[in-house]
């Protein structure tokens, strides 16, 4: 079953240009524990300046302060000075950008971050110099091993079906379409828009109607270390998975809640 999967993921990036590298490894090396903060840290602040954007900015992102000001940062973060790192905002009408750098490099910190309005983090060792967002993409949701992979999977799995749901609703019609579509309508993010994401890859299926259907699969990238459950919704909202061995879950598969 999974070289089907890879042949499919090869034909995923061929089809459209993804500008972004992906890490294999999602985690800071051991000595660097406390950049996992950072790495949360920024997926707050891109949250915090979502939030700021849709009420008190008005459609306009905001500053460390502006965004403290609001309640949706804490004391330590507004000062641009938290874990060891140092963080700076450059926000404007549209977009912002978000850097955090090592404070001390290699003595604070090791990689250095960057994010923005659309919400993918990219990181690299840059010997204490600003990263950008052609760096290495660095997945904030999956750093604590194998049980997070799955969680964030089990998200992304339902991320699909939502954006199935709204294809089907709006562009498509009443018809479903492939991931790489998904991509290019603006449904899901350009990670799991190349069919990879959390140590997982993705597949949609479009059985023959009538009536328009989908079947969602994902499987361990590396069964055993990226994972061990697959998982499989359909248009019917039902998420299920289990252990299957790095194969395909199916129907048959006992629900998720």
């Amino acid at each position: 079953m999974l070289p089907q999967i890879k042949k499919l993921s090869l034909l995923v990036s061929i089809t459209f240009v993804v500008s972004f590298n992906v890490s294999a490894d999602q985690g800071p090396p051991p000595r660097y524990f406390n950049e996992r903060f950072v790495i949360k840290a920024m997926a707050s602040l891109h949250s915090a300046e979502a939030t700021y954007q849709a009420t008190t900015g008005s459609g306009s992102f905001g500053s460390l302060a502006q965004l403290r000001s609001a309640g949706l940062i804490d004391e330590a973060f507004a000062s641009g000075s938290k874990y060891g790192y140092v963080f700076v905002v450059t926000p404007n009408q549209t977009s912002f950008t978000a850097t955090a750098t090592p404070a001390r490099y290699k003595k604070s910190g090791l990689r250095s971050y960057y994010i923005d309005q659309r919400g993918t983090l990219f990181g690299n060792d840059k010997a204490g110099a600003l990263a950008n967002d052609s760096d290495v993409y660095i997945d904030t949701c999956a750093l604590f091993g194998l049980d997070e992979n799955e969680r964030c999977t089990i998200q992304a799995m339902r991320t699909l079906h939502g954006a199935e749901a709204t294809y089907a609703a709006t562009t498509g019609n009443g018809n479903y379409c492939l991931i790489p579509q998904l991509y290019i309508s603006g449904l899901i993010d350009m990670v799991l828009g190349t069919g990879f994401k959390h140590g997982y890859l993705y597949q949609v299926k479009l059985p023959s109607g009538p009536p328009p259907a989908f079947q969602i699969y994902s499987v361990p990238q590396t069964y055993g270390v990226t994972g061990k459950r697959s998982f499989f919704i359909d248009q019917t909202g039902v998420l299920r998975g289990a252990d299957n061995g790095g194969h395909f879950a199916d129907p048959t598969d006992p629900p998720i809640n």
